[in-house]
């Protein structure tokens, strides 16, 4: 992934599904609130496809979150990542 292309996200109460342009995605676990969703960062673990899984790295990880939080900045719906250790509202 690199930082140049956008992700689509596609929101649900308790999760959103994040697509890459090649048509990679995976489950972003979280909690729907008042203006936004706070995702669970530990539910990044594989892009998927029709046939295969492709784990991610950490540093892809990082730089998946870091697009997410830019791409929503803007918006009055912000996807912000649940801090470790921290006890979210649902």
């Amino acid at each position: 992934m690199t930082k140049s292309k956008k992700l689509t996200l596609t929101g649900h109460d308790n999760y959103i599904i994040v697509e890459n342009q090649s048509g990679q995605h995976f489950k972003l676990d979280g909690t729907l609130i008042r203006g936004g969703f706070i995702a669970d960062a530990t539910s990044i673990q594989a892009w998927h496809t029709i046939d295969e899984t492709i784990p991610i790295s950490q540093s892809e990880k990082d730089e998946i979150m870091t697009q997410i939080m830019q791409q929503t900045i803007q918006s009055p719906f912000k996807i912000i990542f649940e801090e470790p250790g921290f006890e979210s509202f649902s």
